[in-house]
């Protein structure tokens, strides 16, 4: 290696997404990148890359930036569709030891009305979402740890 290439760090290439998609990286930051490499690769100064709107660049950056934020949340969503029709076991323990995120008054609902699926909890009267989701995984949980248990009883049997 010498000459042009001695500056060079070799490793895979990103696209404009990719390097967009990085922490303190503009639009402007993107734009001027690829230029510079158009330069290199031609001797032209036709540039096919030409600089974006103004007005375009905060809503490209956040759309770039956050993709990854929404497509969780897209796949939460979609779990959680998938959840409503889920039975909610009777012995569920509505207690701030067990669901401490959920509020007073949230746990009290809970164990009086005694929901028997998602859906039905998520219909009780100042159940946020947030409070719903966590319920969702506390019974995932206990059914994840229930069948890890079936499983060495098996096992040992």
């Amino acid at each position: 290696m010498g000459g042009a290439q001695m500056g060079r760090k070799v490793g895979a290439k990103k696209t404009g997404e990719e390097v967009l998609g990085m922490p303190h990286v503009t639009l402007k930051d993107v734009e001027d990148i690829m230029s510079a490499v158009q330069r290199e690769r031609d001797d032209d100064d036709d540039q096919i890359v030409g600089p974006s709107p103004a007005s375009v660049y905060d809503t490209v950056e956040a759309s770039v930036k956050y993709q990854s934020y929404v497509l969780r949340q897209n796949r939460d969503m979609e779990s959680w569709r998938r959840a409503q029709g889920l039975r909610i076991p009777p012995d569920v323990v509505y207690d701030n030891q067990s669901l401490p995120t959920l509020s007073n008054e949230e746990l009290e609902k809970l164990r009086n009305l005694r929901p028997n699926t998602f859906a039905e909890a998520s219909q009780i009267s100042g159940m946020t979402p947030q409070s719903l989701v966590y319920l969702y995984h506390h019974v995932q949980s206990r059914n994840r740890k229930r069948d890890s248990k079936k499983k060495v009883v098996v096992q040992e049997s």
